[in-house]
Protein backbone atom coordinates (compact mmCIF):
# COMPACT_ATOMS: atom_id res chain seq x y z
CA UNK A 1 0.00 0.00 0.00
CA UNK A 2 2.75 2.62 0.67
CA UNK A 3 4.55 1.36 -2.50
CA UNK A 4 1.32 2.53 -4.51
CA UNK A 5 1.04 5.78 -2.98
CA UNK A 6 4.59 6.50 -3.41
CA UNK A 7 4.26 5.11 -6.78
CA UNK A 8 1.27 7.90 -7.31
CA UNK A 9 3.42 11.04 -5.68
CA UNK A 10 5.86 9.92 -8.08
CA UNK A 11 3.32 10.22 -10.79
CA UNK A 12 2.30 13.39 -10.11
CA UNK A 13 5.62 14.90 -9.03
CA UNK A 14 6.80 14.01 -12.54
CA UNK A 15 3.85 15.52 -14.36
CA UNK A 16 4.27 18.56 -12.31
CA UNK A 17 8.11 19.05 -13.45
CA UNK A 18 6.85 17.97 -16.96
CA UNK A 19 4.67 20.91 -16.83
CA UNK A 20 7.31 23.22 -15.60
CA UNK A 21 10.01 22.08 -18.20
CA UNK A 22 7.43 23.66 -20.61
CA UNK A 23 6.68 26.36 -19.14
CA UNK A 24 9.90 27.77 -18.47
CA UNK A 25 11.13 26.90 -21.98
CA UNK A 26 8.21 28.21 -23.45
CA UNK A 27 9.44 31.10 -25.47
CA UNK A 28 12.29 28.57 -26.80
CA UNK A 29 9.74 26.27 -27.96
CA UNK A 30 7.88 28.79 -30.13
CA UNK A 31 11.45 30.58 -31.07
CA UNK A 32 12.24 26.85 -32.26
CA UNK A 33 9.43 26.06 -34.09
CA UNK A 34 9.38 28.78 -36.48
CA UNK A 35 13.40 28.56 -37.18
CA UNK A 36 12.14 24.61 -37.71
CA UNK A 37 9.18 26.20 -40.04
CA UNK A 38 12.28 27.69 -42.36
CA UNK A 39 14.77 24.93 -41.99
CA UNK A 40 14.57 21.63 -44.16
CA UNK A 41 12.52 19.23 -42.49
CA UNK A 42 14.25 16.26 -44.54
CA UNK A 43 17.20 17.22 -43.18
CA UNK A 44 15.93 17.88 -39.59
CA UNK A 45 13.93 14.63 -39.66
CA UNK A 46 17.49 12.82 -39.87
CA UNK A 47 17.87 13.40 -36.16
CA UNK A 48 15.74 10.99 -35.23
CA UNK A 49 17.63 7.63 -36.37
CA UNK A 50 21.04 9.51 -34.98
CA UNK A 51 19.36 9.74 -31.45
CA UNK A 52 17.83 6.29 -32.12
CA UNK A 53 21.51 5.23 -32.32
CA UNK A 54 22.34 7.67 -29.22
CA UNK A 55 20.58 5.98 -26.72
CA UNK A 56 21.17 2.12 -28.25
CA UNK A 57 24.77 3.14 -27.86
CA UNK A 58 23.67 4.02 -24.21
CA UNK A 59 21.96 0.65 -23.31
CA UNK A 60 24.94 -1.11 -24.81
CA UNK A 61 27.67 0.76 -22.58
CA UNK A 62 25.34 -0.78 -19.25
CA UNK A 63 24.70 -4.11 -21.10
CA UNK A 64 28.42 -4.71 -21.90
CA UNK A 65 29.57 -3.13 -18.34
CA UNK A 66 27.60 -5.65 -16.04
CA UNK A 67 28.39 -8.31 -18.55
CA UNK A 68 32.18 -8.07 -18.19
CA UNK A 69 32.40 -6.98 -14.53
CA UNK A 70 31.91 -9.16 -11.37
CA UNK A 71 28.02 -8.22 -11.51
CA UNK A 72 27.93 -10.62 -14.30
CA UNK A 73 24.72 -9.78 -15.14
CA UNK A 74 23.29 -10.08 -19.16
CA UNK A 75 20.68 -8.02 -19.27
CA UNK A 76 18.24 -7.75 -23.09
CA UNK A 77 19.25 -4.79 -24.96
CA UNK A 78 15.30 -3.88 -25.81
CA UNK A 79 15.31 -3.25 -21.20
CA UNK A 80 18.08 -1.18 -21.45
CA UNK A 81 16.92 0.97 -24.54
CA UNK A 82 14.05 1.63 -23.10
CA UNK A 83 15.91 2.42 -19.63
CA UNK A 84 17.90 4.66 -21.27
CA UNK A 85 15.02 6.94 -22.75
CA UNK A 86 13.12 7.05 -19.40
CA UNK A 87 16.71 7.74 -18.00
CA UNK A 88 16.71 10.87 -20.51
CA UNK A 89 13.38 12.39 -19.19
CA UNK A 90 13.98 11.97 -15.40
CA UNK A 91 17.35 13.93 -15.76
CA UNK A 92 15.77 16.40 -18.23
CA UNK A 93 12.55 16.92 -16.54
CA UNK A 94 14.49 17.36 -12.82
CA UNK A 95 16.95 19.87 -11.60
CA UNK A 96 19.59 17.68 -10.06
CA UNK A 97 22.38 17.94 -12.66
CA UNK A 98 22.15 14.09 -13.44
CA UNK A 99 21.78 12.74 -9.73
CA UNK A 100 18.44 11.90 -10.42
CA UNK A 101 19.33 8.99 -12.87
CA UNK A 102 21.10 7.64 -10.57
CA UNK A 103 18.47 6.98 -8.44
CA UNK A 104 16.06 5.77 -11.20
CA UNK A 105 18.28 3.52 -12.56
CA UNK A 106 18.64 2.01 -9.40
CA UNK A 107 15.09 1.69 -8.65
CA UNK A 108 14.63 0.51 -12.45
CA UNK A 109 17.25 -2.50 -12.50
CA UNK A 110 16.28 -3.25 -8.68
CA UNK A 111 13.93 -6.72 -10.34
CA UNK A 112 16.78 -7.90 -12.04
CA UNK A 113 18.84 -8.07 -8.59
CA UNK A 114 21.07 -5.67 -9.25
CA UNK A 115 22.12 -3.45 -6.24
CA UNK A 116 21.61 -0.13 -6.06
CA UNK A 117 25.63 0.25 -5.29
CA UNK A 118 26.25 -1.47 -9.06
CA UNK A 119 24.03 0.61 -10.47
CA UNK A 120 25.82 3.84 -9.49
CA UNK A 121 29.03 2.56 -10.72
CA UNK A 122 27.66 1.96 -14.26
CA UNK A 123 26.22 5.27 -14.28
CA UNK A 124 29.38 6.46 -13.19
CA UNK A 125 31.25 4.06 -16.07
CA UNK A 126 29.00 5.84 -18.30
CA UNK A 127 29.87 9.46 -18.06
CA UNK A 128 32.54 9.14 -16.98
CA UNK A 129 33.77 7.00 -20.45
CA UNK A 130 31.38 9.53 -22.42
CA UNK A 131 33.34 12.32 -21.32
CA UNK A 132 36.90 10.45 -21.37
CA UNK A 133 36.25 9.06 -24.88
CA UNK A 134 35.11 12.97 -25.96
CA UNK A 135 38.78 14.30 -25.40
CA UNK A 136 39.33 11.97 -29.34
CA UNK A 137 36.55 14.73 -30.58
CA UNK A 138 37.72 17.38 -28.53
CA UNK A 139 41.35 16.89 -30.35
CA UNK A 140 39.65 16.89 -33.42
CA UNK A 141 37.70 20.21 -32.81
CA UNK A 142 40.90 22.16 -31.64
CA UNK A 143 42.22 20.85 -34.85
CA UNK A 144 39.82 21.70 -37.34
CA UNK A 145 39.55 25.01 -35.71
CA UNK A 146 43.20 25.71 -36.02
CA UNK A 147 42.23 25.27 -40.09
CA UNK A 148 39.47 27.78 -39.69
CA UNK A 149 39.25 30.48 -41.16
CA UNK A 150 40.73 32.93 -38.52
CA UNK A 151 39.23 34.76 -36.27
CA UNK A 152 39.53 37.20 -33.14
CA UNK A 153 38.33 34.47 -30.81
CA UNK A 154 40.14 31.23 -32.60
CA UNK A 155 42.82 31.56 -29.07
CA UNK A 156 40.15 32.08 -26.54
CA UNK A 157 38.28 29.03 -28.54
CA UNK A 158 41.40 27.05 -28.68
CA UNK A 159 41.83 27.25 -24.76
CA UNK A 160 38.55 26.58 -23.63
CA UNK A 161 39.07 23.56 -25.62
CA UNK A 162 42.14 22.92 -23.53
CA UNK A 163 41.13 23.71 -20.53
CA UNK A 164 38.21 21.21 -20.88
CA UNK A 165 40.82 18.95 -21.31
CA UNK A 166 43.05 19.28 -18.59
CA UNK A 167 39.95 19.34 -16.58
CA UNK A 168 38.31 16.14 -17.90
CA UNK A 169 42.21 14.59 -17.48
CA UNK A 170 42.54 15.89 -13.91
CA UNK A 171 38.85 14.76 -12.41
CA UNK A 172 39.53 11.16 -13.89
CA UNK A 173 42.99 11.18 -12.23
CA UNK A 174 41.97 12.17 -9.28
CA UNK A 175 39.15 9.52 -9.28
CA UNK A 176 41.85 6.74 -10.27
CA UNK A 177 44.22 7.71 -7.53
CA UNK A 178 41.36 7.59 -4.79
CA UNK A 179 39.61 4.46 -5.54
CA UNK A 180 43.10 2.50 -5.97
CA UNK A 181 43.52 2.82 -2.49
CA UNK A 182 41.11 1.60 0.16
CA UNK A 183 43.56 3.60 2.57
CA UNK A 184 42.34 6.71 0.93
CA UNK A 185 38.93 5.99 0.30
CA UNK A 186 38.58 5.84 4.08
CA UNK A 187 40.36 9.07 4.33
CA UNK A 188 38.21 10.69 1.79
CA UNK A 189 35.24 9.44 3.43
CA UNK A 190 36.45 10.66 6.90
CA UNK A 191 36.77 13.85 5.82
CA UNK A 192 35.07 15.44 2.99
CA UNK A 193 31.26 14.01 3.65
CA UNK A 194 31.81 14.39 7.53
CA UNK A 195 32.64 18.33 7.14
CA UNK A 196 30.13 18.85 4.51
CA UNK A 197 27.59 17.26 6.88
CA UNK A 198 29.65 19.73 9.46
CA UNK A 199 28.57 23.11 7.56
CA UNK A 200 25.33 22.00 6.22
CA UNK A 201 23.86 21.43 10.03
CA UNK A 202 22.46 24.96 9.97
CA UNK A 203 19.98 23.50 7.33
CA UNK A 204 18.65 20.12 9.26
CA UNK A 205 19.36 18.04 12.26
CA UNK A 206 20.00 15.41 11.12
CA UNK A 207 23.04 14.03 8.44
CA UNK A 208 22.15 15.44 4.99
CA UNK A 209 25.35 12.86 3.67
CA UNK A 210 25.15 9.12 4.78
CA UNK A 211 29.11 8.72 5.25
CA UNK A 212 29.05 4.57 6.16
CA UNK A 213 26.90 4.55 2.51
CA UNK A 214 29.48 7.02 0.63
CA UNK A 215 32.11 4.87 1.80
CA UNK A 216 30.25 1.61 0.74
CA UNK A 217 29.76 3.01 -2.62
CA UNK A 218 33.89 3.89 -2.80
CA UNK A 219 34.77 0.51 -1.31
CA UNK A 220 32.58 -1.31 -4.52
CA UNK A 221 34.39 1.29 -6.94
CA UNK A 222 37.56 -0.02 -5.58
CA UNK A 223 36.54 -3.43 -5.66
CA UNK A 224 35.58 -3.15 -9.25
CA UNK A 225 38.80 -1.13 -10.06
CA UNK A 226 40.76 -3.93 -8.82
CA UNK A 227 39.05 -6.42 -10.84
CA UNK A 228 39.21 -4.10 -14.18
CA UNK A 229 42.98 -2.98 -13.51
CA UNK A 230 43.82 -6.67 -14.07
CA UNK A 231 42.44 -6.38 -17.79
CA UNK A 232 41.62 -2.96 -19.19
CA UNK A 233 39.94 -4.76 -22.02
CA UNK A 234 36.90 -5.16 -20.64
CA UNK A 235 36.13 -1.28 -20.93
CA UNK A 236 37.29 -1.99 -24.40
CA UNK A 237 33.50 -1.84 -25.64
CA UNK A 238 32.08 0.57 -23.16
CA UNK A 239 34.42 2.71 -24.19
CA UNK A 240 33.82 2.49 -28.08
CA UNK A 241 29.95 2.72 -27.49
CA UNK A 242 30.76 5.53 -25.56
CA UNK A 243 32.35 7.18 -28.41
CA UNK A 244 29.18 6.23 -30.91
CA UNK A 245 27.40 8.26 -28.29
CA UNK A 246 29.57 11.01 -28.98
CA UNK A 247 29.43 10.61 -32.29
CA UNK A 248 26.00 10.90 -32.92
CA UNK A 249 25.11 13.51 -30.57
CA UNK A 250 27.22 15.83 -31.97
CA UNK A 251 26.71 14.32 -35.00
CA UNK A 252 22.95 15.63 -34.41
CA UNK A 253 23.79 19.05 -33.55
CA UNK A 254 25.40 19.56 -36.88
CA UNK A 255 22.71 18.46 -38.94
CA UNK A 256 20.87 21.34 -37.38
CA UNK A 257 22.54 23.69 -39.67
CA UNK A 258 22.78 21.86 -42.47
CA UNK A 259 19.08 22.19 -41.92
CA UNK A 260 19.72 26.17 -41.79
CA UNK A 261 21.74 25.66 -45.03
CA UNK A 262 25.27 26.16 -43.22
CA UNK A 263 28.38 24.20 -43.11
CA UNK A 264 30.34 25.80 -40.02
CA UNK A 265 33.27 24.79 -39.41
CA UNK A 266 32.67 20.97 -37.03
CA UNK A 267 35.34 22.18 -34.64
CA UNK A 268 33.39 25.06 -32.88
CA UNK A 269 30.30 22.52 -32.72
CA UNK A 270 32.25 19.86 -31.02
CA UNK A 271 34.03 22.77 -28.55
CA UNK A 272 30.62 24.28 -28.07
CA UNK A 273 28.46 21.07 -27.24
CA UNK A 274 31.64 20.13 -24.41
CA UNK A 275 30.99 23.51 -22.55
CA UNK A 276 27.44 22.96 -23.06
CA UNK A 277 27.71 19.59 -21.52
CA UNK A 278 29.98 20.33 -19.10
CA UNK A 279 27.92 23.20 -17.30
CA UNK A 280 24.34 20.71 -18.31
CA UNK A 281 25.91 18.94 -15.11
CA UNK A 282 25.71 21.70 -12.24
CA UNK A 283 22.32 23.55 -13.96
CA UNK A 284 19.91 24.32 -11.93
CA UNK A 285 16.70 24.50 -14.38
CA UNK A 286 15.34 21.26 -15.80
CA UNK A 287 17.42 20.02 -18.93
CA UNK A 288 19.44 23.19 -18.38
CA UNK A 289 17.34 25.31 -19.79
CA UNK A 290 18.94 28.72 -20.84
CA UNK A 291 22.16 27.53 -19.23
CA UNK A 292 22.93 25.41 -22.16
CA UNK A 293 21.62 27.53 -25.27
CA UNK A 294 23.37 30.65 -23.99
CA UNK A 295 26.74 28.72 -23.42
CA UNK A 296 26.49 26.73 -26.87
CA UNK A 297 25.56 30.44 -28.42
CA UNK A 298 28.59 32.10 -26.95
CA UNK A 299 31.26 29.43 -27.60
CA UNK A 300 30.26 29.27 -31.46
CA UNK A 301 30.13 32.81 -31.65
CA UNK A 302 33.73 33.15 -30.37
CA UNK A 303 34.89 30.36 -32.65
CA UNK A 304 33.80 32.24 -35.61
CA UNK A 305 29.98 31.26 -36.02
CA UNK A 306 27.32 34.35 -36.88
CA UNK A 307 25.36 34.29 -33.22
CA UNK A 308 21.97 34.49 -34.95
CA UNK A 309 22.81 31.12 -36.87
CA UNK A 310 24.20 29.71 -33.60
CA UNK A 311 20.96 30.78 -31.53
CA UNK A 312 19.05 29.28 -34.73
CA UNK A 313 20.40 26.06 -34.99
CA UNK A 314 20.58 25.57 -31.06
CA UNK A 315 16.99 25.94 -30.35
CA UNK A 316 16.71 23.68 -33.61
CA UNK A 317 19.05 20.84 -32.08
CA UNK A 318 17.12 21.65 -28.57
CA UNK A 319 13.35 21.60 -29.32
CA UNK A 320 13.52 19.13 -31.86
CA UNK A 321 14.83 16.32 -29.36
CA UNK A 322 12.70 17.62 -26.78
CA UNK A 323 9.52 17.53 -29.00
CA UNK A 324 10.73 14.08 -29.30
CA UNK A 325 12.25 11.78 -27.29
CA UNK A 326 11.12 13.78 -23.99
CA UNK A 327 7.64 12.67 -24.37
CA UNK A 328 8.62 9.29 -25.53
CA UNK A 329 10.67 8.83 -22.49
CA UNK A 330 7.73 10.26 -20.51
CA UNK A 331 5.59 7.21 -21.85
CA UNK A 332 8.10 4.48 -21.12
CA UNK A 333 8.42 5.92 -17.58
CA UNK A 334 4.92 5.97 -17.21
CA UNK A 335 4.52 2.34 -18.87
CA UNK A 336 7.25 1.04 -15.93
CA UNK A 337 5.75 2.46 -13.06
CA UNK A 338 2.44 0.63 -14.15
CA UNK A 339 3.95 -2.48 -14.86
CA UNK A 340 5.63 -2.96 -11.50
CA UNK A 341 9.38 -2.33 -13.04
CA UNK A 342 10.28 0.31 -10.96
CA UNK A 343 10.76 -1.13 -7.49
CA UNK A 344 10.11 1.58 -4.98
CA UNK A 345 11.33 0.82 -1.76
CA UNK A 346 9.51 1.06 1.48
CA UNK A 347 10.53 0.77 5.04
CA UNK A 348 10.62 -2.47 5.25
CA UNK A 349 13.84 -3.96 6.34
CA UNK A 350 16.27 -5.10 3.28
CA UNK A 351 19.37 -7.45 3.62
CA UNK A 352 22.80 -6.06 2.67
CA UNK A 353 22.35 -8.57 -0.31
CA UNK A 354 18.90 -6.17 -2.04
CA UNK A 355 20.54 -2.81 -0.57
CA UNK A 356 23.68 -0.79 -1.51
Amino acid sequence: MRSNKIRLFINIATIIALGVLLYVSRGQIVNGLKEIGGAKLSVILLMIPLQIVNFYAIAKIYQSYFANTNSRHRLPTKVLFKTALELNFVNHVFPSGGVAGFSYLGLRLRRYDIRVARTTLAQTIRFGLTFISFLFLLFFGMFALSFGSGTSGGGVALFIGLTITFLTLFLAISFIYLVSSERRIRAFTAFLPRLANTLLKGFSRKNLINVDRIERLFVDFHNDYLEIAKDWRQLKMPLIWAIVVNLTEVGTVYLAYVALGHLVNPGAVILAYAVASFAGLIAVLPGGVGVYETLMTAVLATAGVPKALAISATLIYRIFTWIVFIPLGFVLYQMALRKGDVEVPNNAPRTHTNSD
